[in-house]
């Protein structure tokens, strides 16, 4: 009978000392993920019609973009130092791709039906 109770009082030990090494793993894991983050660089996501932009961009000043009669604005993006202008019109839309340091359209992509 004493082997028996000797054998669960080593038992019930071991299975302190597992939960207590458990505990300090999370813990070190834990500290390890949020001190890693520290010294990550902020990332910005771009939002869709996003309201206040004035954090995320330098003033750029005015920049034209020409619409045909019947062309509205349906979105925009603005990434980095980039805005992406989606125009829909009778003709079909576009994509307009505009450099808000230089000022002007960089480009455009055309969207057509065949």
């Amino acid at each position: 009978m004493r082997v028996v109770k000797a054998l669960v009082a080593v038992m019930g030990l071991l299975i302190v000392i597992g939960i207590a090494l458990v505990a300090y793993g999370l813990t070190q894991e834990k500290n390890k993920t949020v001190s890693g983050m520290a010294n990550q660089p902020e990332v910005s996501v771009p939002v869709t019609g996003q309201k206040d932009i004035s954090a995320a961009v330098e003033p750029f000043g005015t920049i034209n973009i020409d619409l045909v009669s019947g062309e509205e604005l349906k979105s925009f993006t603005i990434e980095s130092a980039r805005a992406y202008l989606h125009i829909e019109g009778p003709d079909g839309g576009r994509l307009v791709v505009v450099s808000l340091p230089d000022r002007r359209m960089l480009g455009q992509i055309l969207l057509v039906q065949p």
